[in-house]
């Protein structure tokens, strides 16, 4: 009920009304909650399931306190270990200095660092700044091979080369509940744009992926701190493979309008964690 709803918010109405009565048929109760208005220990929720709570970006040390304080009470679905480590996009850094396939990342350790810098570090005159806590495509700047590279570059921001893919082939995503797949789309920007949200005027349409991509995207959930109860892997083809783009762990939108048994998937783990009890949903 927030005055500040963001362009695409609909997205939470779409999953509430695909896992309420999802959630309800195992004998599980959804019950929305502000992340900044509840007190953990002054309510009896049995489990907080995390979703749309996409102004932690602006205060990222807030969320991360309230998310410790609920899991001294309730679990707490994605485990906050993992929530912690993904809310901060240098996770990208030590997933490409373990060898997996990972969008080349360069970030901003010292003062003076200018677009020339990063694209030096990087191999590429064509780069993208994107915010270290952010999403939805905000606060993002696309550098073109042709323009001046002298402008500093904030720490808050770090770079990854363009990759023209996403332009043609889109950006993959692939949705897993717990380590089970559920259902993978293809997100394409609109004409003149490199943005895939919908809000930025993208669409997306269902993608039948093989057998090795489901694969290659599920080794992702093998490097996070703890496992996940849901998480979308979205990746870009590249020169013959899959580079991640991001690995959403915290409250990515699920599109469940993709697979009509996802809500009973979600409702199924939280009802083996919780032997049955309520649930609290933020």
């Amino acid at each position: 009920m927030s005055p500040d709803r963001w362009p695409d918010a609909f997205e939470h109405d779409v999953e509430l009304a695909a896992f309420v009565p999802a959630f309800a048929a195992v004998g599980l109760e959804l019950i929305e909650v502000d992340w900044e208005q509840v007190d953990p220990a002054s309510n009896d929720f049995d489990l907080y399931f995390v979703r749309t709570t996409w102004n932690y970006k602006e205060k990222p040390d807030a969320f991360a306190d309230f998310l410790v304080r609920a899991a001294k009470f309730a679990p707490v679905m994605n485990d906050p270990q993992t929530i912690l480590w993904n809310m901060n996009k240098r996770y990208l850094g030590e997933l490409q200095a373990k060898g997996l396939p990972v969008i080349p990342s360069a970030f901003v350790d010292g003062p003076g660092t200018i677009v020339d810098d990063l694209r030096e570090r990087l191999g590429s005159r064509e780069i993208v700044l994107k915010p270290l806590y952010g999403g939805g495509g905000f606060d993002m700047r696309r550098v073109t091979h042709d323009e001046d590279g002298a402008d500093l570059v904030a720490d808050t921001h770090f770079a990854q080369p363009f990759i023209s893919g996403i332009l043609d082939q889109g950006e993959l995503s692939f949705v897993f509940v717990e380590r089970e797949f559920s259902h993978a789309l293809r997100k394409r920007p609109a004409d003149g744009n490199y943005l895939i949200h919908t809000h930025h005027g993208g669409a997306d349409e269902a993608y039948l992926p093989s057998s090795a991509e489901i694969d290659a995207c599920r080794a992702f959930l093998d490097v996070m701190p703890a496992p996940a109860l849901a998480t979308r892997v979205d990746v870009v083809p590249h020169q013959g493979q899959l580079l991640l783009m991001e690995l959403e762990a915290i409250e990515a939108h699920l599109f469940p309008g993709y697979n009509d048994g996802l809500g009973a998937m979600l409702a199924s783990a939280c009802a083996r964690t919780l032997g049955g009890d309520g649930l609290a949903s933020m």
